[in-house]
């Protein structure tokens, strides 16, 4: 895990010279390889703080090598040995798995991925570093390999029941990725019970002939039991269930409520103004408010106000080096593990109603078409006016009729203008929606509720999307006025072009609709187009997954280069700094920025900080979206045992090579109609049509594909929930 830097005045050592750096950099390296080291990691075996001239130097000579091709750098900003010859057949990398089948993402540009079955994978487990031997390629068939060593092992906590078969002891992962069980010997119980819900340990696995061996670390509880599998997510994916004592206590020493006689210069007083907040029903942090007027020239001055987090997380303290290390919220279906603590996030941080708040603020003026003309970041200070809530805010413009109607309604119609001019400019918009669920009074799912976008969320969406855009739009401008030549260092979230050869696989089913498109040049901007020919086809639902399929994922960056899905050419997180780490970077840098322009020096060191601090919010993040839907997992697989046996009409969520995946209308659980329980003929998979195809009768199966199934088997201990095929829907 990345590490939070630490600035220090201290005298640093002279830098090695050039030569005798160099050898020691490639020294390491070929001790490594094949594994590949980042930045950091070199400069910690070298005995380099980053924030000294030796770290510099270490930068500068990592340059030359990789220009004499003595070293490479992949894409993921690791360095290794070049390999002798580039038309090397082993290759290098983590593994994951899914679908019951491994793959490595490499550096090669030939194959980028390389597929391994199980029975090549030896005793290979999900996240170890592998060494992969290419096997033959055939004509039009994805590259496939064996894994030839496991370089290095994983160190994650899995989750999972214990079994007894009479003789031996078995823990049963949760996860698919764990394709295997793992043997127990009977003194690393730790007490477990045939039954139990437990985490566990990797121990060895010498011979795939045999089970590999793990160890019990923790016992849960009684596997079944809800809130013992909600607690396993917690554990399984080591987010902490609570603050300590001295943190709670630092935090809520900070909360001091705001008075007017605090409200002081540079601090903008703007109590008197009309300031609503809206969010969802159930939300309990507001770290967001927006307000509008129309000038005289009849243009719109928006105005959104974030929580002023940082005018109380003080950078280096104790929690803010919590709140770093935690990166992000994350929202489970049982609970929210904050950002955080409660007395700062829910409390004197939240925008509630009728309560002085701190806020940053960021004002825009609009044309009625919706061109940025001016705008202003400044430190303010607000008191809510109302608090709405999306239902609220979508019954006022529904109906025309509601308190703070004439500021909802014009908020309405410039958040249609900007919506309008941004999908115009390349922004994608792909549906989407999301699933919550209703717990009883003991913690178990009883509902689940599919939520999708609607004309209030597009509302603040569009506000909060302005505001981001803003603040990085502002870097480049305070850059040029500056004359540097280089921007001044910032966080971005980035997301780059998609998949070319993704892509390719949509334009030739798109082409084979009769649809014509232009999808080589790779424009957002034609893509939406695409989508907008689509809207009202019955493929709609597939080229909407295959798009997505193609997509890159979205990161944190201190170096620009765009959003590809927004059409953004600059844009960072700034709306959020109660639930996400980065939007508290970002405000720290434009209140810097604001008092001064830093020196060679300062921007040296900020880049460096930067740096560090993009890999891991990214990661984070990562870590939280898996958590999220695992723990969403969980839910639909114990409300599905509520409809074991029951029939319900559902449509076809997902397809793979060994089945279908179908989503259930009105109850949101999802799960799988395997190929092999489709017996009204031999299916076959068409990867490139992303469907299912019949020998004989040719039915297809696709996404969107409308049927009848019947809730067959769930298993929770593999958070698995089988269908059977019933016929049409009814």
């Amino acid at each position: 895990m990345a590490k939070k830097k630490i600035l220090t005045t201290e005298p640093q050592p002279a830098p090695l010279p050039a030569e005798e750096l160099h050898q020691k950099i490639i020294g390491i390296l070929t001790q490594n390889a094949p594994s590949t080291l980042r930045l950091l990691d070199i400069g910690k075996l070298l005995n380099f703080r980053s924030d000294s001239s030796e770290y510099e130097a270490l930068r500068e000579a990592i340059n030359y090598l990789g220009q004499k091709k003595i070293i490479y750098k992949s894409a993921r900003r690791r360095f290794g040995i070049a390999p002798i010859s580039q038309n090397t057949s082993v290759f290098v990398g983590e593994l994951k798995f899914e679908h019951n089948r491994g793959s490595i993402i490499t550096d090669s540009l030939e194959f980028p991925i390389i597929y391994i079955r199980q029975q090549y994978l030896a005793t290979a487990l999900a996240g170890d570093t592998v060494q992969v031997k290419l096997l033959a390629l055939k004509k039009d068939q994805k590259p496939y390999g064996t894994v030839n060593k496991v370089i290095s092992r994983a160190d994650s906590t899995m989750a999972g029941t214990l079994d007894f078969d009479g003789d031996f002891h078995f823990f049963i992962p949760d996860e698919e990725k764990y394709y295997v069980d793992f043997l127990i010997h009977p003194k690393k119980l730790k007490g477990a019970k045939k039954g139990d819900k437990v985490l566990a340990k990797f121990v060895r696995w010498d011979d795939a002939h045999k089970s590999p061996e793990a160890e019990i670390t923790e016992v849960l509880g009684a596997s079944g039991n809800p809130l013992v599998e909600f607690a396993g997510v917690l554990k399984e994916f080591g987010l902490p269930a609570k603050f300590s004592e001295m943190l709670e206590s630092d935090a809520k020493a900070l909360a001091i409520q705001p008075t007017p006689k605090m409200i002081q210069s540079p601090r903008i007083d703007l109590r008197k103004e009309e300031i609503i907040t809206i969010d969802p029903d159930d939300a309990r942090d507001f770290d967001d408010a927006l307000s509008l007027t129309i000038l005289e020239n009849k243009n719109y001055r928006l105005g959104v106000h974030i929580a002023d987090v940082t005018s109380y997380l003080s950078e280096n303290s104790a929690l803010d080096k919590e709140a770093y290390n935690r990166a992000n919220s994350t929202y489970l279906v049982d609970r929210v593990v904050p950002m955080l603590p409660e007395s700062l996030s829910n409390d004197v941080c939240s925008l509630v109603p009728n309560k002085i708040r701190f806020t940053f603020s960021v004002f825009m003026e609009f044309t009625p078409k919706g061109v940025l003309k001016n705008y202003e970041i400044a430190e303010t200070a607000i008191k809510s006016t109302k608090r709405f809530t999306y239902n609220d805010v979508q019954t006022i413009i529904d109906s025309g009729k509601g308190k703070h109607l004439e500021l909802v309604q014009n908020l309405f119609t410039l958040s249609k203008i900007l919506r309008a001019k941004r999908f115009d400019k390349g922004g994608l918009d792909f549906e989407s929606s999301e699933t919550k669920f209703q717990l009883d009074e003991s913690g178990t799912p009883v509902r689940a509720i599919m939520k999708s976008a609607t004309d209030s969320t597009k509302l603040v969406e569009e506000c909060m999307l302005a505001a981001n855009q803003t603040v990085a739009l502002h870097i480049k401008a305070i850059s040029k006025k500056a004359k540097l030549r280089q921007p001044l260092p910032f966080f971005y979230r980035i997301h780059d072009n998609p998949d070319a050869t993704k892509l390719k696989d949509v334009l030739t089913f798109v082409r084979s609709l009769g649809i014509k498109t232009k999808l080589e040049d790779l424009s957002s901007k034609e893509i939406n187009h695409l989508l907008k020919q689509v809207e009202d086809l019955p493929e709609k639902k597939v080229i909407h997954q295959f798009m997505l399929r193609a997509m890159a994922k979205a990161l944190y960056s201190e170096k620009n280069i765009g959003h590809y899905g927004l059409g953004f050419s600059d844009y960072a997180h700034f709306t959020s700094p109660i639930r996400r780490y980065p939007d508290v970077i970002v405000h720290r840098l434009l209140k810097e920025y604001a008092l001064e322009i830093p020196s060679a020096t300062r921007i040296s060191i900020l880049l460096r900080q930067l740096s560090a601090a993009s890999e891991h919010c990214s990661d984070r993040e990562r870590l939280s979206v898996t958590a999220e839907r695992t723990s969403t997992k969980v839910a639909q697989t114990i409300l599905a045992q509520k409809y074991l046996g029951k029939e319900f009409n559902a449509s076809v969520s997902g397809v793979t090579s060994f089945g279908v995946f179908v989503l259930l209308d009105d109850v949101g659980i999802e799960g799988l109609l395997h190929i092999r329980d489709l017996t009204d003929d031999y299916y076959m998979f068409d990867e490139k049509n992303f469907q299912l195809v019949g020998r004989r009768r040719k039915q297809q199966y696709r996404i969107g594909t409308r049927l009848r199934v019947l809730i067959m088997r769930v298993n929770l201990d593999k958070r698995e929930v089988d269908m059977r095929l019933v016929g049409a829907e009814v």
